[in-house]
Order: structure tokens, then C-alpha cells, then sequence
């Protein structure tokens, strides 16, 4: 699926030009998160702390989980994707100790748990990015890839106005996630590919272990998860109920297909 007909990808562009918009904000990157940070209401709190749920790892993982039972293949690519971002973020971080805002700054605006470290890259970034990346890859209409990116912009913005990360963090999320993308799409999906089946398989032992454990793992997040340890336990419980009801409704169908 990658793009032939330039001598650079379009992700390898993309990368160059986040990279820039990072040296460019690096100089500003205090000032820049106070002039957004400050923006803050409670309406605007509401709005932002639900996006950057969406950007939780594990509800991002049913969300690709769930496309098992439409096309596998989505559902591995995706996770390939936002594992191996998850991954890499964690290994800055540990390489790269940053304080958070909160433990840097004074008089900071914060929506939801107080975090001191671990502030670069940022991993709410990186899995939003990932997942729309990964979405994206497998869709042909222009209308949903330029959805995908408002929401992983959109993901990442919002760490910002809830007082968790500084802009330069949420870019270098960006930049990992894209970086993985571009690795995988290029070298190691199109040699994997065909081990993937593109359409489910009932009758395989392993793929029933696998339906099973998305469903097991969408209901952990909406009885558990979402109540005990989600950012904001509304959009945690929509989001599981939602997967949860899209997959045995794509259960349900398929069964009837054959």
C-alpha cells in the first residue's frame, strides 16, 4: 500500500516536517504550553479530558481489537503498530528522565491525575497516532484518513490543555508513531502480510482464542478498567460498551454469512 509514485514517501515528509515544527517550538516550548494551558473552562476541561481518554492505550487496543472480526489483518497491523510505539516511548523515557509541567512549572492548569515524570515523548500521542495511522492505512476514503488525523491532533493537543505535557512531548509522540509507521509499512508488514488470514477464521482454534480474548479484555476495561483507572470513566465505559457492541454485532452477522 505504500505510495510508488514519489521518490519519498509522503510519511518520510511528514516526518521531515514534524522535525522541524520541533526545533521550531523547542525554543518556545515553555511559553507555548503556557499560552495554551491557560486556556481553560469548564466546558473546554470537559472536551479536552475526553479526548485524551481516547488517547489511553488499552481502550485504543480493543478499538483495533475489535477489527479481528471484520478484517484480522487491521487488528494486527494496528497492534504491531501501537505496541512497538508503546515501546519506544517508554525506552525514551527511561533514557530521557523530563519532568511534567506540573512538577516544572508553577501554576499549572491540570485536568485529571497529576503526573511529575515521564513527560518526553508523549505516550498519549504516540497511541493515538499509531491507531490513526494504522486505520488509515487499511481505508481508501480521504474523508475518514483526514478524520483519523483531526483525532490524533486532536489526542495530542489535548495533553496540553490538561496540564500533562509540553507541546515538544505531544510532537515527538507524533514523530515516534509515524517513524514506526513508516518502518512497517515499508520493510516489515509487506513480509508478514500473507501470514495474516483478511478474513476471520471460525473454525481455527488460535482465531476463537483471540475473539475471546478481545471481548474478555473489552469487558476487564468497562467493568474495571474504566471505573478504577480511565482518565474520565464516561468516555472509558462508552468507548468498551461500543467495541463491546460492535463486536457481537460483527459476530452475529458473520455467523449468519456462513
Amino acid at each position: 500500500m505504500s505510495n510508488k509514485k514519489f521518490l519519498v514517501s509522503p510519511g518520510v515528509l511528514w516526518l521531515f516536517v514534524l522535525l522541524m515544527f520541533s526545533f521550531l517550538v523547542s525554543s518556545h516550548n515553555t511559553q507555548l504550553f503556557r499560552i495554551l494551558n491557560s486556556f481553560n473552562s469548564n466546558l473546554s476541561d470537559s472536551f479536552w479530558l475526553s479526548m485524551t481518554t481516547l488517547g489511553d492505550g488499552l481502550l485504543l487496543g480493543i478499538i483495533l481489537g475489535m477489527f479481528i472480526i471484520v478484517n484480522p489483518r487491521i487488528t494486527a497491523f494496528g497492534l504491531i503498530l501501537i505496541l512497538s510505539s508503546s515501546v519506544a516511548v517508554n525506552a525514551i523515557k527511561s533514557v530521557l528522565p523530563e519532568l511534567r509541567p506540573e512538577a516544572a512549572l508553577a501554576n499549572v492548569h491540570v485536568v485529571g491525575p497529576i503526573l511529575r515524570s515521564g513527560s518526553f515523548p508523549s505516550g498519549h500521542s504516540a497511541a493515538a497516532f499509531a491507531t490513526a495511522l494504522a486505520l488509515a492505512y487499511f481505508s481508501h476514503s480521504r474523508a475518514l484518513k483526514t478524520i483519523l488525523l483531526i483525532f490524533g491532533i486532536l489526542v495530542s493537543l489535548s495533553r496540553i490543555f490538561v496540564g500533562a505535557h509540553f507541546p515538544n512531548d505531544v510532537i515527538w509522540g507524533m514523530i515516534v508513531s509515524l517513524a514506526l509507521y513508516e518502518l512497517l509499512s515499508e520493510f516489515v508488514w509487506p513480509r508478514i502480510e500473507l501470514y495474516v488470514p483478511e478474513i476471520p477464521l471460525l473454525d481455527n482454534h488460535l482465531f476463537r482464542a483471540l475473539l475471546a480474548l478481545e471481548v474478555a479484555t473489552a469487558s476487564f476495561c468497562l467493568v474495571i478498567y474504566s471505573q478504577e483507572f480511565a482518565e474520565y470513566p464516561p468516555v472509558a465505559i462508552a468507548v468498551s460498551s461500543g467495541v463491546l457492541t460492535f463486536f457481537v454485532a460483527a459476530f452475529i452477522k458473520l455467523v449468519r454469512r456462513q
